[in-house]
């Protein structure tokens, strides 16, 4: 067994110091200890570094940016710092359950065809249970043109499928680039989902993701349209236009509301006869909601 089989890589800016020590002792005290724990401290204002500097333990390696990168170049970093067999995400505010990763590198050991794996989680703020799809199928599909199914804080990805098909957080989709990341992924290699809660979330109201919240939804949008037009038999030259107009802030046309539609209902058919139930019943929701931003 190689000396770390897992690394766990989280990115810090900033956090509050009693979540940043509950990620961070929550990682330390998993059943499964072969793992190196990266830590990227993008360059934080407060306490951040004299948090991460109190613990002891050397499977932690500290890196410190000069300046501020922000978190996707942060996180492209971290993932060129990891050495493990397996990468799993943690978000400083987040944690996970002791046995998450024992029971998710298992699981990855067990199934060598996927390169993505979640697992269920409680949002903290609301007491919430959040289950997704578990199998390969129904969540790649979902991933592509639905909905993401993969909570960042609760990912392992096989590092393998990152080198060999050069797959890192992109730039052009700030503040949506792990639904981005994983929307990657699912044309390289199988995702999945663990159905344990294994990991439990915070959401701050001044948090990244919620005061950018109308961007972040765009993006997301622009991601499964962007999907849909590749993968199905289209006018790709006219349906990118519409999503151009989009992009741009331009209304547009009846005529193009109606080749619009028409090919989400074709992609709606198909999507929705190859998911299980009764994630089936979401697809055409879900998809719907596209068309009605786009007017």
């Amino acid at each position: 067994m190689d000396e770390s089989l897992i690394s766990v890589l989280m990115t810090v800016y900033n956090a509050r110091s009693d979540e940043l020590r509950q990620a961070i002792e929550s990682i330390l005290n998993q059943t499964y200890e072969n793992f190196e724990f990266i830590i990227i401290n993008d360059a934080s204002t407060n306490d951040t570094e004299d948090v991460i500097l109190s613990y002891k333990d050397n499977r932690i390696k500290y890196f410190k940016n000069e300046k501020n990168l922000h978190i996707i170049a942060s996180a492209n970093k971290g993932l060129d710092l990891c050495k493990g067999k397996y990468i799993a995400r943690l978000d400083a505010d987040d944690y996970s359950a002791p046995e998450r990763l024992e029971r998710q590198v298992e699981y990855m050991e067990e199934h060598p065809n996927i390169g993505g794996l979640g697992t269920s989680f409680k949002r903290l703020h609301t007491n919430e249970e959040v289950h997704f799809p578990t199998e390969p199928e129904d969540v790649k599909l979902l991933t592509r043109y639905v909905m993401g199914c993969i909570r960042h804080s609760s990912s392992m990805m096989r590092r393998s499928v990152l080198l060999e098909n050069n797959l890192k957080y992109d730039k052009n989709c700030i503040y949506a680039e792990d639904f981005k990341f994983w929307s990657d992924m699912s044309y390289f290699a199988d995702l999945a989902v663990l159905p344990e809660v294994l990991t439990f979330t915070r959401l701050h109201k001044d948090g990244v993701s919620q005061s950018n919240l109308a961007w972040q939804n765009k993006m997301v949008t622009v991601v499964l349209l962007d999907n849909m037009i590749r993968d199905f038999q289209c006018d790709k030259k006219y349906l990118y236009s519409i999503l151009t107009k989009y992009i741009k802030g331009i209304a547009i046309s009846h005529d193009e509301f109606i080749a619009l539609k028409n090919h989400l209902e074709q992609v709606i058919n198909y999507v929705a006869l190859r998911v299980s139930i009764p994630y089936n019943f979401i697809v055409r929701p879900f998809i719907m909601k596209i068309l009605k931003k786009m007017v």
